[in-house]
């Protein structure tokens, strides 16, 4: 008989994200959950709630750790380019090739119809509003390494819409110098 596996939240979040990433959270079942996962559904309801309560979860653990390592990125070094340079090229692998292919968990759900959901729209909209906020107050703190009329807030809002679309066209795994290309182009805003 095989032994049940312990109870670890972090790794059930981790295995649900997984799920909810492939099929989408329309797509997903508590059947998938709870295969990927493990656990038996009252265990899934005791520790998270229902599947709403546990995708949002789900959302937040993802944004939180992207958002950590935007910061890392975007406050460190001398230079806002460099540092805006670093945060883009980092996304190349995550929005190229087979890699690259299952997207943008938070872009896939405003996708397939999950964002309509008011909690989950409030988490994404907070999410982008927290990248965008950082590109600006990096952009805004260099400003004198800008030419004259250097925009900072329209810039961070065009950066993010470059991430934003390139995290769109990665489900059709494009070839990472396409992506590149597309980055050197975003980057001449930096100029």
């Amino acid at each position: 008989m095989a032994r049940p596996r312990s109870f670890d939240p972090d790794e059930a979040l981790d295995l649900a994200r997984d799920v909810f990433w492939q099929k989408g959270f329309q797509g997903t079942s508590l059947d998938d959950i709870t295969a990927a996962t493990g656990l038996a559904k009252p265990s899934l309801y005791a520790a998270f709630g229902d599947k709403n309560a546990l995708f949002l979860k789900v959302l937040e653990r993802y944004h939180a750790r992207i958002v950590a390592h935007a910061e890392r990125i975007i406050n460190d070094g001398p230079s806002a380019r460099d540092a805006v340079h670093r945060w883009l090229t980092g996304f190349v692998p995550l929005c190229s090739g087979v890699k690259g292919k299952r997207g943008c968990l938070s872009i896939n759900t405003s996708a397939d119809g999950a964002a309509e959901q008011k909690e989950v729209r409030k988490r994404i909209e907070s999410f982008n509003r927290k990248l965008e906020e950082l590109l600006q107050d990096r952009l805004r703190a260099d400003r004198a390494q800008f030419a004259d009329g250097f925009d900072p807030d329209a810039t961070a809002h065009t950066i993010m819409a470059i991430y934003t679309g390139l995290m769109v066209l990665a489900k059709d795994a494009p070839d990472a110098a396409r992506v590149r290309a597309t980055l050197d182009q975003a980057l001449k805003l930096l100029a």
